[in-house]
């Protein structure tokens, strides 16, 4: 009785494996098709050096300058054409800041997010630091005592 038991167990496991390959791609295939329509992020034309010199160049401090220090975060959305459709503070330092970040955010030009071989809409998170409240990319370096 035990035996037949665990026949019927086994049998039932085996069918249960060899029957998962009829829905969907075999895996050969599908790692296939997952090589094909590979997803790359958004990024901007010139690296992250570029990316860093065209902020300090064109990010103006806010007239009533205040003593903050943090991140600004922006998170862009690329048109397929590499334009940003929309710009929106994720992480946020002051109101000031943030409009300028913003505005900084919708004048650059940025290579689009692929999936395979077509231009689509992505994301990309652009990083402000701010220290004494103006943007710095200086890190120094911290010595314990």
């Amino acid at each position: 009785m035990i035996r037949s038991i665990l026949l019927l167990f086994f049998l039932l496991c085996s069918m249960s494996a060899s029957a998962q390959f009829f829905f969907g791609f075999p895996p050969q295939q599908q790692m296939q098709q997952q090589k094909k329509e590979q997803y790359t992020a958004p990024s901007y034309k010139g690296g992250e050096s570029a990316i860093k010199s065209f902020i300090l160049k064109n990010f103006r401090q806010p007239s009533e300058r205040e003593r903050w220090d943090g991140k600004i975060v922006v998170a862009v959305i690329v048109s397929p054409k590499g334009k940003p459709i929309e710009a929106q503070v994720v992480r946020s330092a002051n109101e000031a800041l943030n409009a300028e970040a913003v505005r900084v955010c919708k004048k650059m030009k940025f290579r689009p997010a692929t999936l395979g071989k077509k231009k689509v809409k992505g994301r990309i998170d652009i990083t402000f630091p701010i220290k004494h409240g103006r943007v710095s990319y200086i890190d120094l370096p911290t010595i314990e005592v």
